[in-house]
């Protein structure tokens, strides 16, 4: 047995709800929600099976607001999390989070340790964390991401924050599921712009300058400045929407009005002219899009004759016999003889 595997551990079995239980208790019950989401991440076609029947008979919250959180690691995107949910929890509201862990390349196991950092938000009610494994997918976000989001806006959250695993060029597809992208930046940080790149910029609606506080305060001033300067040259997105600039403190309260008043000023700004709906269902064909790739890769993958070719091409490749160029040339000609 590995050192590392303990032998006194016993996994404990997961108890299992009915289609009727989910129905009726997934907006009181945050295990009925947890489990349905575990459903999502799975591979397997009875819990697909389940799920879609799920998704048939449950109505969606539609006033809900889907934000993602994203900035280079040690920005403090858990802190700012934990401050801001703990006062909109306290302001009424309910709170889902979903933060995206890496997977690791070696073990293929993540730490999903985010929800330690949110000490103000555990156990309490309205307020549902769900750590989730991102399954080395690039993107920022776990491959159930999007299933989760419909989930708890089954069970009636009127906010739901992604936060990405980290910023960087692959960071693209969270801008895809959510309605404002929230970026966070450090204070005094020169070299951020040339780090992070033109690209994230440019797909923030809002750039938060964080740890506000103490002796960062004036150098986030500082900051706040040379950034909204930068913005400044930037040109309206589709949605006549231009990035915005304020600044927080996970430590103080100073900042949460500013921050309560350009939310609202985004989202007033895209129900005007139908701009949000728009934008959702532009959200939703491209998901469906991206997700008839995979189906009907697998599909294709689960015919006998191409599945025995894949397998023999890999041999192939594996003994030197032949290039990834020859064995995809192969292939492509075993799926133009297919009928359609």
């Amino acid at each position: 047995m590995p050192k590392h595997i303990n032998p006194s551990y016993r996994r404990q079995t997961t108890k299992a709800y009915t289609l009727e239980e989910c129905q009726k208790l997934i907006k009181t019950d945050t295990q009925i929600l947890s489990h349905l989401i575990s459903k999502a991440e799975s591979t397997l076609a009875a819990d697909k099976h389940f799920l879609k029947s799920a998704y048939a008979t449950l109505p969606r919250k539609k006033d809900v607001k889907r934000i993602a959180i994203t900035g280079a690691p040690g920005v403090g995107k858990s802190s700012f999390l934990n401050t801001y949910c703990k006062h909109l929890k306290d302001s009424g509201y309910k709170v889902a989070i979903l933060p995206v862990d890496p997977t690791s390349y070696t073990t293929k196991g993540s730490i999903l340790g985010d929800k330690t950092r949110m000490d103000a938000l555990v156990g309490i009610d309205g307020v549902f964390i769900k750590p989730m494994a991102s399954a080395l997918a690039l993107g920022g976000v776990a491959p159930a991401t999007a299933d989760a989001i419909c989930l708890c806006e089954m069970a009636d959250y009127d906010y739901i924050f992604i936060e990405t695993v980290g910023v960087g060029q692959s960071e693209y597809e969270v801008r895809d599921l959510v309605d404002l992208f929230i970026l966070l930046l450090q204070p005094g940080g020169g070299d951020e712009l040339q780090g992070i790149k033109r690209g994230i910029m440019e797909m923030a609606d809002l750039l938060l300058i964080t740890k506000a506080d103490g002796e960062l305060k004036s150098v986030a001033q500082t900051s706040r400045d040379s950034y909204r300067s930068a913005l400044s040259l930037f040109s309206i997105n589709e949605w006549s929407w231009k990035p915005r600039c304020a600044l927080f403190s996970s430590m103080t309260s100073e900042y949460i009005s500013e921050l309560d008043q350009q939310i609202r000023a985004y989202y007033a700004h895209m129900e005007k002219s139908d701009r949000l709906a728009q934008f959702r269902l532009q959200q939703e064909l491209m998901r469906f899009r991206e997700g008839q790739k995979g189906l009907l890769y697998r599909r294709m993958a689960e015919k006998k004759s191409i599945k025995e070719r894949m397998e023999t091409l890999s041999l192939s490749i594996s003994a030197g016999e032949l290039s990834h160029l020859q064995a995809l040339h192969s292939l492509e000609e075993l799926l133009e003889n297919i009928d359609a």
